[in-house]
């Protein structure tokens, strides 16, 4: 988010990718003797690396940036240099980008990188499409080195859709690490230890304080826009496939038997906690209507809120909150978990009308350069001296500048990106070591594919619209509603669904 890795590290990591030469399970890495790429052949007029010019047309989802053909015109300059291509950079508007992807694909626009997940522009879906090409591991060898450095290995398995490659992850901390963000003053004030707390019931007696003693001040934030049930999911011993998909798995669970996630006791527990905290006024009594906490944060009005924590959650959070990152702290319930819906939830594909799928791999690559950053941070925060002025690896906005996308996980590698405070601690070897040392899934390269049950994932979506507010943010009554909610789940199809999962399951586990 930028510094080498440690020695110890960089050849822990080499050694495993030669390892993994040859294996089925990850691309391996190229031997010490391979020419980092190839060139195609024809007239490149004389450019030092052989190749004709190529714009690359990339897709993305964000706020669109008023100057960011100024930035991708300033990176072509850089690209030219390095790889003979041009970047015609198309920022989408969140709310439009799955129509808009959708409507190019099925008319076969030329494109060349697309960015595809499991919530945007869905990665198994487009690749059922036929939507983007295969990566394969000749391709990452020859082309992509830094990419392979990168991602860990055991990543690999997950973006994979019948045992082939359909896009490059781009890397973040992959696993996922449920806790909770602390204002210190109230942890201070009442002196609360936290190194007991492995639980959210464990919050409850400073929660009680806080609602009996600060008058204006939210214990837990819990809105119908941010139920905790996903970020929490994982302490509950639970996967699920994605947030709106009723069905997953016992993380312990050997046999990987696929289970409706709420019709669960742990659920129960959750619910049940949750409505005895509304009921005694823990819980905000707005919460089922209650949609933006900006305000809330930005006035310091909420104590604390559940949130996946990262190296860099607390200096993030703590600007939100108009707080020093030293006056809010995170504590964690549980260990990282590294689970397929992780990984594939941002990656980047490559688009069959692509003219030149390789230098698609060769822009990647550079973005996952540990030595030269420039490229991965100016599509993050524009041109220096123009968007942002740099202090040693601190990025710091020009206000009323037009670009600031500050959005690394979307492309390439974010651990190669600037830091955007003093306070925000450096990604190496903190990002990679999170990596490395998750626990994995035991389904991990499991991709459910959502078409067989494509109308019965839309009806169960629809109910559960209906009820997240009330039931996840205890504002009715669990022994009551939850049957309620899950009778209409199961006329919506949540069986058929959960058959289907356990179908491709099995059939995944047996071609293993």
């Amino acid at each position: 988010m930028k510094k080498s890795l440690s020695s110890i590290l960089a050849l822990l990591l080499v050694a495993a990718l030669l390892v993994a030469c040859g294996s089925p399970a990850a691309p391996s890495a190229p031997a010490a003797d391979q020419p980092a790429a190839s060139a195609p052949a024809g007239d490149a007029g004389g450019h030092p690396s052989g190749l004709e010019p190529y714009e690359i047309k990339w897709f993305m989802p964000n706020t669109v940036q008023p100057d960011q053909d100024m930035v991708a015109e300033a990176i072509s300059e850089l690209l030219t240099e390095k790889i003979n291509a041009t970047l015609q950079l198309n920022i989408i508007d969140w709310g439009n980008y799955d129509q808009r992807m959708s409507i190019m694909m099925a008319a076969g626009d030329e494109m060349d990188l697309i960015f595809t997940s499991n919530w945007s522009n869905d990665y198994a879906t487009a690749v059922n499409k036929n939507a983007y090409i295969e990566i394969t591991d000749d391709m990452l060898q020859r082309l992509g080195p830094n990419i392979l450095k990168g991602v860990p290995e055991k990543a690999w398995e997950a973006a994979k859709i019948g045992g082939k490659l359909y896009a490059i992850i781009n890397t973040q901390v992959l696993a996922r690490t449920p806790g909770l963000i602390l204002q210190n003053q109230f942890v201070d004030k009442y002196n609360f230890n936290l190194s007991n707390v492995t639980k959210l019931e464990d919050m409850t007696p400073f929660y009680e304080q806080i609602r009996d003693n600060e008058p204006g001040i939210y214990p837990i934030e819990i809105s119908t826009s941010r139920p905790l049930f996903t970020d929490y999911i994982s302490r509950l011993n639970m996967e699920m496939f994605s947030e709106d998909n009723p069905a997953g798995i016992y993380i312990d669970d050997d046999s990987t038997t696929v289970i409706n996630i709420y019709d669960t006791p742990e659920a129960r527990g959750l619910l049940a906690l949750l409505r005895d905290w509304y009921q005694s006024g823990i819980i905000r009594s707005d919460a089922p209507t209650y949609t933006d906490f900006s305000a809330d944060r930005a006035a310091q009005r909420t104590a604390t809120l559940v949130n996946v924590i990262n190296p860099d959650t607390v200096a993030n959070m703590s600007s939100q909150f108009n707080l020093r990152p030293d006056e809010m702290q995170a504590i964690t319930f549980s260990e990282p978990y590294m689970s397929t819906s992780a990984i594939i939830a941002t990656m980047t594909g490559i688009s069959v009308t692509s003219k030149d799928p390789e230098r698609c791999v060769m822009l990647y690559n550079i973005l996952y350069d540990e030595e030269d950053t420039k490229i991965f941070n100016m599509l993050s925060y524009g041109i220096e001296g123009v968007h942002f002025e740099l202090n040693g690896d601190v990025a710091t906005q020009i206000p009323n500048t037009g670009y600031w996308l500050v959005s690394g996980w979307e492309y390439g590698n974010m651990f190669n990106s600037y830091r955007q405070s003093e306070d925000q601690p450096p990604w190496f070897p903190t990002g990679p070591d999170i990596n490395n040392s998750a626990i994995a899934s035991k389904i991990l390269g499991f991709s459910f594919n959502p078409e067989p049950v494509r109308s019965e994932l839309a009806q169960t979506q629809a109910v559960m619209d209906e009820f997240r507010g009330g039931l996840f943010t205890g504002a009715v009554d669990p022994d009551v509603v939850l049957p309620e909610f899950l009778a209409k789940l199961e006329v919506a199809g949540s069986q058929k669904i959960i058959d289907e999962a356990q179908r491709q399951i099995n059939e995944w586990k047996a071609s293993r």
